[in-house]
């Protein structure tokens, strides 16, 4: 079970009018480091710095005149919602993101700025996620889910579409997974258009949920998520990324918050690149040697996403201050 090579293709198609193809960067220290040839595809350049807008834009551009005239609805831990409001922005569609009431203020304010309504609800994702899948069910609003949707998937699969443009020939790409929708559309891509290619998604621990799933064979809700990684924050996953995932996928490997944030770190001092939590755990499985590949072996490691408050990133940088 993928997205198909038809519903990527025109992905790519609808997004072409309105986003441009990340850079992906070879990254001699990193390369170094791990004696294989490691390349950075930089999602944290995206118009809202995450790979988020893509799905979003793909979802919205498909919906027809009636539905975008009423408005969407949609919940997220903030990469999701700022796709969501770019997208409604630049097509003057009216639009409400539910957020938990620990979003950090940077995404709030982000979203608010791109003209969206903004709605606080609940200690998780999952719970603003309720709230708003029965305010678009009440209201008739069109409901947008950041990862449980073929289409959105289908947006996210054209990641894995430039990464195979663009290197031509690559062994395995390293992508974090929270819902799910990332890894199982560029997993997608590859199974069509790239069979040879390996892919490994990677979480942290406290926001394992695919892991938890994987291990049990069914999907296994978390209690709570108590990792740092705001954007992995989905207590489950939902059938459709799961099996997409659990068929496909090489491995998922978990990574600490410790780790995770050392490769931020790192990240941002060789390379000058800031990201998040949730897009430097892919390095950090690739650095600590939880990913097995062969020397020389061309790696794409998708920084997903760059939305991180600054005094978050000085407390990291400086521990003892």
């Amino acid at each position: 079970m993928t997205i198909s090579a038809s519903e990527i293709e025109q992905a790519r198609s609808r997004l072409s009018n309105y986003l441009t193809p990340t850079p992906i960067q070879h990254s001699r220290y990193f390369s170094h480091k791990t004696g294989a040839e490691v390349y950075l595809k930089l999602e944290i350049l995206q118009p809202t710095h995450s790979f988020k807008v893509r799905g979003a834009f793909n979802a919205i551009l498909a919906l027809d005149e009636e539905e975008r005239r009423r408005g969407i609805v949609c919940a997220s831990g903030g990469n999701h919602g700022l796709g969501v409001a770019l997208a409604c922005n630049t097509l003057n569609i009216p639009c409400a993101v539910y957020l938990p009431v620990k979003t950090p203020e940077i995404k709030i304010e982000a979203i608010q700025a791109l003209g969206a309504t903004v709605i606080l609800h609940g200690n998780a994702w999952d719970e603003a996620n309720l709230r708003a899948m029965q305010e678009a069910k009440d209201q008739g609003l069109a409901y947008i889910h950041p990862f449980n949707d073929p289409l959105v998937m289908a947006g996210q699969a054209t990641i894995g579409l430039e990464i195979i443009d663009q290197l031509r020939y690559i062994d395995l790409i390293i992508a974090s997974i929270g819902g799910g929708g990332l890894t199982a559309g560029i997993l997608s891509a590859v199974k069509h258009f790239s069979p040879q290619t390996k892919v490994i998604g990677v979480e942290t621990k406290g926001a394992d949920s695919m892991y938890q799933s994987m291990q049990a064979g069914k999907i296994v809700e978390l209690p709570a998520i108590t990792s740092i990684a705001e954007s992995l924050g989905a207590r489950k996953t939902e059938p459709l990324p799961f099996e997409i995932v659990s068929q496909n996928i090489e491995d998922i490997v978990v990574v600490s918050d410790e780790e995770a944030i050392a490769s931020l770190v790192e990240l941002l001092k060789q390379e000058k690149l800031l990201v998040e939590p949730a897009a430097s755990c892919s390095l950090a499985a690739l650095t600590s040697g939880k990913i097995k590949y062969k020397p020389g072996d061309r790696i794409a490691v998708v920084l997903c996403g760059a939305n991180v408050a600054m005094e978050k990133v000085a407390a990291w940088l400086n521990p003892e201050s």
